[in-house]
């Protein structure tokens, strides 16, 4: 998408599956740029199951990065609000 302003509506199912992944890997090159998730062996710590492979764009995967790196520093400033709200609770703060 060229315009980031556009308008795009998003279809999520009710039963959208939630999967945990505990590694990643990135490979970039001059035409795509492949992210790997998977899971450590619990009993083998040295071994990964690959279980998902998503190509993207160069472009795409700039976007994804910019995204992330917003998204990262507003959950980092609430949680430094919220500890230094906590701080407060327990230092003295209106009770």
């Amino acid at each position: 998408m060229s315009d980031q302003n556009q308008q795009v509506q998003m279809q999520i199912p009710a039963d959208i599956e939630y999967v945990y992944r505990d590694f990643f890997t990135v490979f970039a090159g001059p035409d795509d740029v492949i992210l790997e998730f998977g899971n450590v062996n619990r009993s083998a710590a040295n071994q990964v199951k690959i279980a998902n492979r998503i190509v993207l764009t160069p472009a795409n995967a700039l976007r994804l990065r910019e995204i992330l790196d917003r998204t990262i520093a507003e959950m980092q400033r609430r949680m430094a609000a919220a500890h230094s709200a906590q701080g407060q609770d327990f230092n003295g703060g209106n009770a």
